[in-house]
């Protein structure tokens, strides 16, 4: 079988089969929580979507969100509403990364900085996850689920020590540290991603040819 062949073959079994270890991984609880909000938990089951983002672009990598999305649906907990919060976070943080490095392409790439342009898709990806999951966030806990603003509440003042006087800081409050967490989150999901990435370009594994990042921005 030919490279070009693999390659093809690749675009289709690869999302396929990080999206699966993705679901292996929220189905091992492979979770820890936010100390602050402890239902708000961090999850590694992030990090091989964002690896084949890295690896394959955009696409691939939005085909692989939704099919982690569709198993969820089918095995995971708190269906519809918790696979469809894991997708509305982790969608728009690689279209955020998308657009970082697009625009970084576009108009710095004469740099040819690794660092600036992971910087910059980053920053993108913070700004285009909390602007979502705030939202998210707002309707849910105002709207259909109170009872979750009251225990993020409590868990403010049991924490932190802050006293919460109404429900109007209540909702304020927990969105800002909602936000917190999901900054930190993209952290955590992309960086380790990023350095799997780098250790799969050195491998030269059969079939990937160049990784699409090494496409996007060429290091010094």
């Amino acid at each position: 079988m030919s490279i070009e062949v693999k390659s093809r073959a690749l675009q289709i079994i690869l999302p396929a089969i990080f999206a699966s270890m993705a679901v292996f991984m929220t189905m091992a609880n492979l979770v820890f929580p936010f100390p602050i909000i402890p239902y708000l938990r961090f999850e590694l089951a992030e990090i091989p979507v964002v690896i084949i983002f890295l690896i394959m672009g955009i696409k691939p990598g939005l085909t692989t969100t939704v099919i982690y999305w569709a198993i969820l649906n089918v095995v995971g907990e708190l269906v519809p509403l918790g696979p469809a919060m894991k997708f509305l976070s982790l969608a728009p943080t690689l279209v955020g990364l998308w657009i970082g490095l697009a625009i970084y392409h576009r108009f710095l790439n004469e740099r040819r900085s690794i660092a600036a342009s992971l910087g910059l898709s980053i920053s993108f990806a913070i700004i285009s996850r909390v602007l979502v999951t705030s939202l998210l966030n707002f309707v849910l806990l105002w709207y259909l689920f109170p009872f979750f603003l009251d225990i993020a509440a409590g868990s403010l003042t049991s924490t932190l020590g802050l006293i919460v006087s109404s429900p109007t800081a209540a909702i304020l409050l927990t969105l800002l540290f909602t936000a917190i967490f999901n900054i930190i989150h993209t952290f955590l999901s992309i960086i380790p991603s990023y350095l799997v990435v780098r250790a799969l370009a050195k491998a030269k594994l059969a079939g990937l040819g160049k990784l699409w990042i090494d496409r996007t921005v060429v290091s010094r």
